[in-house]
């Protein structure tokens, strides 16, 4: 990741998961840590999914989807409840407690901040996804990841 955001290169694709400035940016501002809790196992990203809707649609690599701040029916197709934002999005409406959502939105990210913390989870407050449990991890898994062929 941290290679990734420092190669002074940025696809149409990769912007939409930014779009308020440079992946440049995503350390200093907090959105991506140099030593991740998700490698220690004492993070982890989640949503909330209706299982009543269609949630049928795939991603498809040759459509032109809005960013991740766009109405859910522009941004790429990821089967989570309506939470403002998509998945993974480095913006200030992803923050959990953003002011820019609607109600409705509002409450699914309150309804899985409650849910996860019943559970003794922690809510980083940049994104209503990402949650760590204290006293959780060992040690870091920190290897390349390879393309498969």
């Amino acid at each position: 990741m941290v290679a990734w955001s420092r190669d002074g290169k940025e696809t149409p694709a990769q912007k939409r998961y930014n779009p308020s400035f440079s992946k440049a940016e995503l350390f200093r501002l907090g959105y991506i840590a140099e030593r991740s809790g998700h490698s220690t196992g004492a993070a982890l990203d989640l949503t909330l999914v209706n299982l009543k809707a269609d949630n049928s649609a795939t991603f498809d690599s040759t459509k032109e989807y809005g960013d991740c701040t766009a109405n859910v029916d522009l941004r790429a197709p990821e089967g989570s409840v309506d939470m403002g934002t998509g998945y993974d999005c480095a913006d200030a409406k992803s923050h959990t407690t953003a002011k820019s959502i609607t109600a409705a939105q509002r409450r699914w990210r309150e309804k899985l901040v409650q849910v996860m913390a019943r559970r003794g989870f922690v809510n980083y407050s940049k994104e209503w996804w990402h949650f760590s449990l204290p006293g959780a991890g060992g040690q870091a898994y920190d290897f390349p990841i390879t393309p498969r062929k």
